[in-house]
């Protein structure tokens, strides 16, 4: 053959191959309408185009669409603009047939009523397309979605491929779009159309990136009139407040928690989600156990019971550390208990190490109770620097605010740890034991304070006075009274017995009884401690021990002042009265007083 003839056919075969893979544009009907009927009898889709067609015959033979409208009246879905490509099989399209193997629709405004497509039945029509299946993959592009009868949670910036290679085979998917201004990436999703569709056992995985979370489920699903799901799962959030934020979920003190995990095996039915073996991670501590949701009440029931080595709840009871202002007062903010009881939550924890802001318990046993408006802790058991500590916390939304109650007991607590722990001056120490009971009502930490009601009775033996030598003052009260308001400070008393108890009314303290008992002396207190200014106005009485009669006081102290910031004073008009020169001043009164209520001769600190 000659040059000629093999530079004519090359020549030929290019111009074949151009056209070929040049798009030609098509007259309106024709194509279309072929591809409309194709739509509405494989698939029961309306399929209509207003603007452009053009077909192109290689590198695969496919036809472009512009301006598109498509509508499934099954589960009521419609596609509105936007540009539809299809790749058509090369098979059927020589034989005269249309057969789409693969089709995207970009640019499209996509509408549909959530509620139809959550009714829908899916296990029929995955298993109608399995019988006459022709498409292997489906491609949306740069699309958005309006829910009809949800129109605040549309979806924006759909991007999505689903490929189903063959009818036994796994239908897969990825993709991302954008819901309430943030991303939400599907990495992977598999599962197999056919088998979930005949109420079958079938393969079911997907991983979710969310904003602050993520989700990866791997497993054996079943649909039908009892779905069901087993398999591994594990569930991360970097932050449980932001993904709260975000998503509306409302879950039990989710506004408080930042790290948490979730993983371990998991069964799913109409009724509950379980995890019968567990590792819930918060921050770095790792807790151990069961966990299940509850799906068949009003509301989901989140149960549990879980232990750990040593864990942190810290971030759950910072609430308690923000009801008081930097100035030391009550906060008068409005304690709104919504965040915390979005879910019902019945959790039982355990751990040999547990932090709670600035207490680390020991050996400790608690539950947490959530219901519509209440919240209820309980420590079963928990020890403190040798002792230990039990109690129960309740808030209730009432109609006039939130009611408070609270009641607990303790033994053998070193009361020195316990105030330092609580933020207080470590002016005592010493195995301490008691019990309180306290409630009240109001809107605000400084409302609930105000109407606090309830009782107290501590006991302290065998502990020490720090700051303060009672038995040095009384030694030189004996000798020079006047001078014994000098040089009392600094020292120590120790004491074997000290007991207190409270009757609270209004937010105001009594002393009902008091008793300190040491080698030498013995101390009453009387007064008034005022939890509403968190400050106190008490009088001290001193005497020397008597094993017959009671004895006048020896010295008073007064003791005022913050409770963060407590002050002791001497007494000055007990003293001057012990004084055999300054009692004359004060004996009968003189003939020209007044009735006018004198100064005071003299004040001492």
């Amino acid at each position: 053959m000659s040059r000629r003839a093999v530079l004519s056919i090359a020549v030929v075969c290019l111009l074949v191959l151009a056209v070929a893979a040049v798009p030609w544009t098509l007259p309106k009907g024709g194509l279309s309408a072929r591809i409309a009927s194709h739509l509405k009898q494989q698939y029961d889709i309306d399929f209509a185009v207003s603007g452009r067609s053009t077909f192109a015959l290689l590198p695969t033979p496919r036809i472009k669409f512009e301006d598109v409208h498509l509508e499934a009246p099954g589960p009521a879905v419609i596609a509105q603009g936007g540009t539809l490509r299809a790749e058509l099989n090369i098979i059927p399209l020589f034989l005269g047939r249309l057969e789409m193997g693969a089709i995207s629709l970009s640019e499209s405004k996509l509408s549909a009523s959530f509620e139809q497509l959550r009714r829908h039945d899916w296990s029929g029509a995955i298993a109608d397309e399995a019988q006459h299946m022709r498409l292997s993959r489906v491609v949306i592009a740069g699309s958005t979605l309006r829910w009809t009868d949800r129109p605040d949670d549309g979806l924006s910036s759909i991007n999505a491929i689903l490929a189903w290679a063959a009818l036994d085979d796994t239908l897969s998917a990825v993709g991302s779009f954008s819901w309430r201004g943030e991303t939400v990436a599907v990495e992977q999703a598999q599962f197999q159309p056919l088998a979930l569709s005949s109420d079958r056992p079938g393969a079911l995985s997907f991983t979710l990136a969310l904003p602050a979370a993520r989700v990866s489920v791997d497993g054996t699903a079943q649909l039908g009139s009892d779905p069901r799901f087993t398999g591994k799962s594990q569930i991360k959030a970097t932050s449980v407040r932001d993904f709260t934020r975000w998503s509306g979920l409302d879950l039990p003190f989710g506004s408080l928690l930042k790290a948490v995990s979730v993983d371990g095996m998991l069964s799913f039915d109409r009724r509950r989600l379980s995890w019968p073996s567990v590792t819930v991670k918060l921050g770095p501590d790792a807790l151990e156990g069961t966990l299940a949701v509850r799906l068949d009440g009003e509301r989901p029931l989140i149960t549990g019971t879980l232990a750990a080595d040593e864990v942190d709840f810290s971030d759950v009871v910072m609430p308690l550390s923000s009801v008081t202002t930097s100035a030391g007062t009550w906060s008068d903010e409005v304690i709104d208990l919504s965040s915390a009881t979005g879910s019902d939550l019945d959790l039982r924890l355990s751990a040999t190490t547990a932090q709670l802001g600035r207490m680390r318990l020991g050996d400790m046993a608690m539950s947490v109770l959530v219901r519509p408006g209440r919240v209820e802790a309980s420590l079963g058991r928990g020890t403190f620097h040798d002792g230990t500590l039990k109690g129960r916390l309740s808030l209730t939304r009432v109609d006039e605010g939130t009611e408070l109650r609270a009641q607990g007991a303790f033994d053998r607590v070193d009361m020195a740890a316990f105030l330092a722990a609580t933020g207080q001056g470590r002016w005592i120490q010493g195995p301490g034991q008691g019990q309180f009971a306290i409630e009240g009502t109001g809107r605000t930490p400084s409302d609930l304070v105000r109407h606090a009601n309830g009782r107290s009775t501590v006991t302290i033996k065998d502990g020490e006075l720090i700051g303060i030598g009672l038995d040095e003052a009384i030694r030189r009260v004996e000798k020079r009274p006047l001078a014994a308001s000098l040089g009392w400070k600094g020292g120590r008393t120790p004491f074997d017995q000290a007991q207190v108890q409270f009757n609270i009314v209004d937010g105001l303290a009594d002393i009902a009884d008091s008793r300190l008992t040491a080698s030498g002396f013995v101390t009453t207190l009387r007064g008034q401690i005022s939890l509403i200014e968190r400050d106190l106005d008490l009088k001290a009485d001193v005497s020397a021990a008597s094993a017959t009669t009671p004895l006048p006081p020896a010295i008073v102290f007064g003791v005022s002042g913050r409770w963060h910031n407590v002050i002791v004073t001497p007494d000055a008009r007990s003293l001057i009265e012990r004084s055999g020169a300054a009692k004359p001043l004060f004996g009968q009164a003189h003939p020209l007083a007044t009735s006018v209520m004198p100064r005071p001769i003299a004040t001492s600190q």
